[in-house]
Parts: structure tokens; C-alpha cells; sequence
């Protein structure tokens, strides 16, 4: 009685319990339409976010996989996925494609993908082939050429990276190397380094200099650019340069100077490079270290063997350091260090080495930028930047210098020093995606900068002869001694100089900006911006409307539409506000029979100086604004050949002009604005990738530029020809400049070329020929992650011998390397 009684209690227990467990046990297994989430995140090998890369998640039997676009953070979300397995496959140009085979979303709610640069390895490894040409994500027009392009690429100087940039389309390389994106001069190109700011603060030209090992790609937006770019109406050229890893990399390049024969046998170039990088703590901090030199021995053989040669140093040096201090805040540094010294700069048969000056130039970038992950999902990311251009022109001695139709003579008539700085501070906060009609990834930040530019010149006069000889013991002509020429003169042009007193000029800028990528659609993505700027010279607050978007017309990704328009204002250009602190020339003007003439010829009594001055009034001055639009049309075409045809108008008002009142050839020059920029360009260009991993292309451009103004002798020079950071306007004809001036406004060369890059373009030598040419592209073939020419050109600077630590290099390896490069 006791054991029935026991087990019937036993048994309804037990029902009882099922009866309880069963609402459990149904919550614990998913029904058969459960759906999941899947949360990816994106970051590169040091774990910084990747923004902008596509995600694709499907299953071998979909023919149109599911996909999404990491936002500024790294992260995008896959919704509703059913239970299963499936294939997630990551790409973003400038990385190799990264694939998850098997990924289950009922298992992982997250992922993590680390993508790898692409770069060159000496090591065998599995890579993914690179994504399509056609990046639905990108919406500004952004020509980009990467790192192992600048090495492979032959072009002549190849330790100059600005060479290089004669193979991006869109870019003009004028003959003292500076370059112009999209007809534009230099200084209305914004450039940055690693997102700072490095456009030299006074007159705007690219002058840091960079190890070519260094980068890890140069980028270049003329068009469509977004609101957080500003101060440049020609667009945006990118530097970016690399970091180290988890592993020592140690790359040497062009130890092994070359010789040669003018004159005798003599040092001719050298350029080596080093490049070191590697972590500090795994995992947690690298450093990167790109060293670089530079000896060039110019020979000029139409000059006495014991006067005729020009030694040039460079020295450079990056360093940059990596800090990952939380799994949120990222820490990195870097100091840029440039030095050029010039024994006699501009040497030529024109200028023997007495009449030359002694270059002396230092660059320092010193950069700080700290990147913080809320976690809510925001990005903060601030900034500090310090830069500084020294440039000292220093004569041989103290001679009167004087000019005749074949030679100069004396000591260099200029004696300068400036110095030009800019401190600059940057804050950028990502917002987490919002949603409302489509997806939002807002976009906030500021911009402060401080400009300072301090200068003295100190000139000698100048004696201008109208023959081939001079008549006087050291070449000066006949003053009297109120420094007033003496009449019959033997001489043409007399110029006296004063003023140039040390002076410092200063601006301060500050600009904000606005913007939203707005994915309406899995197709149609908008990027409307605004943006804020403000400087101290000319005063008044300009807005910058920007608004471009992209439309992929098939559900394939294989036809885009992108177009765009927005206003767009340059910097104001501190070397034209402090041109008048430079002093004021005096030219006095004789006939052959050496009577004192003014500037029409007409015969004077006395000898009477015609007068150049600089003025400026900043209460009239405006900022000098673009309107800029273009569209594109990118589609792939069959045997997988990729076309892209656009076209691009920039229109320019209010720059700045010195002009004189009635057009006059002298007198007071009054800064204006008064020039107006004009240029039109269509391009279409095919690009195909072989299995081979060939590499074919044509590019089909018709551009135009036109500006009007006087037109500008276009001289020529060597390709290793440099520049100072200042050039002095009252520089004497005849004499070879070191850059062309801005004091008018120049024509433009808008004409475009790949392949082979034009030789000495010379901005302001001619229009445009509006005939279409065709140009083909060298054909390359690429290994799994090296670029090498098929078609060799045979330039001296292509030996590199290069090495790499935990790899042994037998000597009949070394010789056909070297060979094949050759």
C-alpha cells in the first residue's frame, strides 16, 4: 500500500513537472521562421575601423547576395537572415578581398574582419582577388594610384613622388614639378598627409617631400568632394602613408650611386632610400621610419671644368608611431623632417656660379592625431598639426650683378629669408547610423588654423647691358652718387631696390562642416554637406553647399551614375596680402644711343625712374569662389572591360590679381579680384583586368582651361629642377626663374596625358589643342601582389635593390632581379 501510494505520487509529480517545462522548452527551440542579426565589423591589421567597405553575405545558389556598407566606425548589420550557412565576403579598394566561408547567424551574432592592405610581401600567401573597379560607396571623382604602383611604375626620378603623379588622370606636372589636378594651379589644390594639411601656409605649393617606399597611396578628388574638404577649388590630393605590422619589414632602395662622364669621370646621382617598420608591442604599438637621400652632382659642360658644377643635398625623414592604448582609443604620432641645401642654385651656361645663390631650405610637420570609439557607436577623432617651410637665398659675395644677352655676371642680386608656419587643430565626431527613409551616417567637424609668414629681402641693383660684354670694371652701370644712373648711360635698365625690411604677416582660419551619406537605397546613395569658413584678412562668413550622389542602375553593381555639384572657396593666399612689406623697385630706361627714355621709348631730359609698388586694401577684398559640377557614367562592358566617361566644369570668380590703374605697365600694382577661371574637361577612360592579371587601358581626354591674362615664356628645365619656398616677383628678366609668378593671372595648360608622361609641361605656354587623342596605356602584368613592367623604358633610376628581413637573396636571383628591372 505504502509502495503503490508512493509511485502513483511519484508519477504525477513528474507529469506535473512536463506540464510546467513545457512553455520553456518551446521558448528555448526556435520556431521555424525565427530570423537573426548579423553585426559585422571591419578593421585593417592594426585595428583601425575600415569606413566604406562592402559587405556581401549569400549562399552559393544566389545569384544576388545580400550586402552592406560599413560605416565611419567599421560596423553595417545583415537583418532578418534566416537560419542557415553562408558565405560573407568583405572588399574595399586599396585592400585584398577578405572571405568567411561558413558563417551562421543563429550561432554568431557578430563577426570580425580584418582586411589587409595591399602591399608588396616575398612570401607565398593565399590572397583574394581585388574588388570591381566600381565602388557603388564612392562618390566623389577620386583617381588613385597605389603604393606598389609609385615603386613598380618606371618614370624618370622616381625618388621624387611628385613625378609619379603624371599617371593619375587629371594631373599636369609643370616644369619646376609643382603639380595642377584639374587645370588648377597648385596653391587651389588642397593637399594633405595623413589628413593634415601640409600646402605650404604662404603660397600654397607642394613642397614636403616623402620617402616613395613610404606611401601606401596618393589620391586625388577634383571633383564631387565632400563638405569636410574646403580651401581648395582645384580638389583634394591625398598623401597617405603607411605603418608598421606585427612583423619587421626592412626595405633598401638605390645604394649604388651612378657615374658619370662630363668633364671627367665624376659622381653623377645618388638616392638611397631606407624604410623600417615593426612593432613596438604586438598587437598593441608599431612604428614606421622611411629615411631618404639625395646627392646630385649637376655638370654643366658649356661651363670652365673648374666652375661648372652644382652639388645638391636632400635629406628627409618620416617617423610615425601606432599606439592601440584601449581596444577604443587609437594614439598616433609622426614628425616629417625635410632638408635641401643647393651649393648654386639655377647653375646653367646662363648663370655661371658666381651669379647663383646658396638654397638652403628646412621642412618640419610635426602631427598628433587621437581616434576614440564610444560605445554607443560614435567616432571622435581630434587632431593637432605644426608645420613649418625655412628658406634662406644667400649670395656668394657682395659684386654688382649684371644681366647681358648671354650670360649674368656679378653676385645674386637677392638675399632673402622667410619663414612660414601653420598651426592647426581638427576635430571630426561620426555619428552612429540613423535611420529614417534609408540609413544616415552624419558627419560633424571643425577646423582651426593659425598662419604666420615672416620675410626679409635685402636686393642689390641690377645692370642691364644691350650687347654681349660690359664696358665697366665690375659690370655696374655709371651712378652718380645718389645712386642715380648717369646719363648717356652705356647700359638699357638700371633697377634699384628698397624696402624688404623683416615683416610678419598672419592669418587665422577657423571652418566647420555638416554632412550626411544618406543611403536611401541599397542603390542610391546622396551626400549632402555643408560647410562654414572664415578667415581673419578677408572677414566674412562663406557657406559651401556641396550635394553629389551615386545610382547603381542593376541589381548586379555593374552600371553607376554619379554627379554632383557645390561651391567651393580658396584659401586667401598670404604671400599676395604681404607682397607689399616686400619693397618697391625703381627702373631706369636708355635707348641705344644711351639717352633716358620712360616705358614707351619716348626720349627724357633726365634719367626718371618708373616706379613699382604693391598695395593692398582688405576692407575690399572678397573670397575667391569655384562653382563646380560634373557626372560620370561607369559601366562594366563585356570581356570584363570597365568604362568610365565624365565630365567636369569649374567656374571661378573674385581671385586675386595685382592690377595697375588704366592697365598700366608700372606704378602703383592694387590686389584685386578680377580674375575669373574657366575650365571644361571630358574624359572616358576602359580599364580591364586579365586572368593573367594584366593590366590595359585607354584614356580618351579632351580638357580645356582657359584664364585670361599674359601669356608667360615657358622655360624648361631638368626634371630634377626645384623650387624655393618663396619666389622673389621682382626676380630680373632673363634670369632663370625658379617658378612662374603669380603677380598676373596665367593661362593653363588643361591638357591631361597618361601614358607616357608629357616631358617639361609648361603651365602657361599654350591653349589647349581641342583635338581628342588617343593615348595607350603601357600594358602591365601584375604577380599576386606586385606590379611589373611588360614594356621597359630604360631610365637610370629603375636599379633597385631592395631586401627584406627573414629572406635570402642567392646571387643568381639578385642578377636576374636586377635584370629584369633593367
Amino acid at each position: 500500500m505504502f509502495g503503490f501510494v508512493s509511485i502513483e505520487k511519484l508519477v504525477f509529480r513528474f507529469g506535473a513537472l512536463m506540464l510546467l517545462a513545457r512553455p520553456c522548452l518551446a521558448q528555448t527551440q526556435p520556431p521555424p521562421n525565427a530570423t537573426y542579426k548579423l553585426e559585422i565589423t571591419v578593421t585593417d591589421e592594426t585595428g583601425v575601423a575600415v569606413g566604406s567597405a562592402r559587405a556581401m553575405l549569400g549562399t552559393a545558389s544566389q545569384t544576388n547576395p545580400l550586402h552592406c556598407e560599413t560605416d565611419f566606425a567599421g560596423h553595417c548589420t545583415f537583418l532578418s537572415l534566416p537560419k542557415g550557412t553562408f558565405q560573407l565576403r568583405v572588399e574595399k579598394q586599396g585592400f585584398y578581398a577578405a572571405v568567411l566561408p561558413s558563417v551562421q547567424p543563429e550561432v554568431t551574432a557578430a563577426v570580425g574582419v580584418t582586411l589587409s592592405r595591399v602591399q608588396e610581401v616575398r612570401s607565398v600567401i593565399n590572397v583574394n582577388e581585388s574588388p570591381s573597379p566600381i565602388d557603388p560607396a564612392q562618390v566623389s571623382s577620386k583617381e588613385q594610384i597605389s603604393g606598389l604602383d609609385i615603386i613598380d611604375i618606371p618614370y624618370p626620378a622616381t625618388h621624387d613622388y611628385r613625378n609619379v603623379l603624371n599617371f593619375i588622370p587629371g594631373v599636369v606636372q609643370d616644369s619646376s614639378g609643382q603639380p595642377h589636378v584639374a587645370g588648377a594651379q597648385t596653391y587651389q589644390t588642397l593637399t594633405l598627409l595623413d589628413g593634415f594639411n601640409v600646402t605650404q601656409p604662404a603660397n600654397g605649393l607642394l613642397l614636403v617631400r616623402v620617402s616613395t617606399d613610404a606611401f601606401r597611396s596618393i589620391e586625388v578628388e577634383p571633383s564631387r568632394e565632400p563638405a569636410e574638404y574646403g580651401k581648395g577649388s582645384g580638389g583634394v590630393l591625398s598623401l597617405n602613408t603607411g605603418i608598421g605590422d606585427d612583423r619587421f619589414h626592412v626595405i633598401a632602395t638605390n645604394f649604388i650611386p651612378s657615374i658619370q662622364d662630363k668633364n671627367g669621370i665624376a659622381l653623377d646621382q645618388w638616392t638611397p632610400r631606407v624604410t623600417f617598420s615593426g612593432p613596438i608591442r604586438a598587437r598593441k604599438a608599431w612604428f614606421f621610419d622611411a629615411v631618404e637621400g639625395e646627392y646630385d652632382n649637376f655638370i654643366v659642360t658649356q661651363l670652365p671644368p673648374d666652375a661648372d658644377a652644382d652639388h645638391y643635398w636632400r635629406a628627409g625623414n618620416l617617423a610615425k608611431i601606432q599606439a592601440n592604448l584601449t581596444s577604443r582609443n587609437i594614439l598616433t604620432t609622426s614628425f616629417l623632417f625635410n632638408f635641401i641645401h643647393d651649393e648654386h642654385a639655377g647653375l646653367s651656361p646662363l648663370q655661371p656660379v658666381s651669379a647663383t645663390p646658396t638654397d638652403v631650405e628646412y621642412v618640419y610637420v610635426g602631427t598628433v592625431k587621437d581616434q576614440h570609439y564610444f560605445s554607443g557607436g560614435e567616432l571622435l577623432e581630434t587632431g593637432f598639426n605644426v608645420s613649418q617651410y625655412n628658406l634662406a637665398l644667400t649670395p656668394l659675395g657682395t659684386q654688382p650683378y649684371f644681366i647681358t644677352l648671354n650670360t649674368a655676371g656679378g653676385n645674386y642680386y637677392l638675399n632673402s629669408q622667410t619663414n612660414a608656419r601653420r598651426w592647426q587643430g581638427l576635430s571630426n565626431l561620426y555619428l552612429p547610423p540613423r535611420y529614417a527613409h534609408g540609413r544616415h551616417d552624419i558627419q560633424l567637424g571643425i577646423d582651426l588654423d593659425r598662419i604666420d609668414y615672416d620675410a626679409s629681402f635685402l636686393r642689390q641693383p641690377i645692370s642691364y647691358w644691350p650687347g654681349q660684354t660690359v664696358t665697366t670694371p665690375n659690370g655696374a652701370c655709371p651712378t652718380s652718387s645718389s645712386r642715380v644712373p648717369i646719363a648717356p648711360s652705356p647700359c638699357a635698365r638700371y633697377s634699384v631696390f628698397f624696402g624688404g625690411n623683416y615683416s610678419t604677416t598672419y592669418n587665422f582660419e577657423a571652418s566647420a562642416y555638416a554632412e550626411d551619406r544618406w543611403l536611401i537605397t541599397d542603390r542610391f546613395l546622396l551626400e549632402p554637406g555643408l560647410r562654414l569658413d572664415w578667415d581673419e584678412i578677408v572677414r566674412t562668413p562663406l557657406l559651401s553647399p556641396r550635394l553629389a550622389g551615386t545610382y547603381v542602375l542593376d541589381k548586379s553593381g555593374n552600371t553607376k551614375i554619379s554627379a554632383g555639384i557645390g561651391v567651393v572657396y580658396d584659401a586667401t593666399d598670404l604671400i599676395l596680402i604681404a607682397r607689399p612689406y616686400a619693397g618697391e623697385r625703381q627702373d631706369y630706361f636708355f635707348n641705344s644711343a644711351g639717352q633716358p627714355t620712360d616705358l614707351s621709348g619716348t626720349v627724357t631730359p633726365a634719367p626718371s625712374p618708373v616706379l613699382s609698388t604693391f598695395s593692398v586694401n582688405h576692407q575690399n577684398l572678397e573670397a575667391p569662389h569655384f562653382l563646380n559640377w560634373s557626372v560620370a557614367l561607369e559601366k562594366k562592358l563585356p570581356a570584363s572591360l570597365f568604362m568610365k566617361a565624365e565630365f567636369m566644369q569649374r567656374r571661378g570668380t573674385d581671385d586675386f590679381v595685382y592690377n595697375t590703374p588704366n592697365n598700366l605697365p608700372g606704378g602703383n600694382f592694387i590686389l584685386q579680384n578680377t580674375r575669373h577661371d574657366h575650365y571644361n574637361a571630358f574624359q572616358v577612360s576602359l580599364r580591364r583586368s586579365f586572368h593573367q592579371r594584366y593590366f590595359d587601358g585607354f584614356l580618351y581626354p579632351l580638357h580645356h582651361a582657359f584664364q585670361p591674362g599674359p601669356r608667360f615664356q615657358c622655360r624648361q628645365s631638368h626634371s630634377w629642377s626645384r623650387r624655393p619656398g618663396n619666389h622673389d616677383h621682382h626676380q630680373p628678366a632673363g634670369s632663370r626663374p625658379f617658378s612662374l609668378g603669380r603677380a598676373e593671372p596665367l593661362p593653363l595648360l588643361g591638357f591631361v596625358a597618361l601614358l607616357p608622361p608629357p616631358h617639361h609641361p609648361c603651365i602657361g605656354s599654350r591653349i589647349l589643342r581641342r583635338s581628342p587623342h588617343w593615348i595607350p596605356l603601357q600594358r602591365l602584368h601584375r604577380s599576386a601582389t606586385t606590379l611589373r613592367i611588360a614594356r621597359l623604358l630604360s631610365f637610370p633610376d629603375l636599379f633597385h635593390f631592395e631586401f627584406a628581413t627573414g629572406e635570402a637573396f642567392p646571387p643568381l636571383r639578385l642578377l636576374l632581379g636586377a635584370a629584369r628591372r633593367l
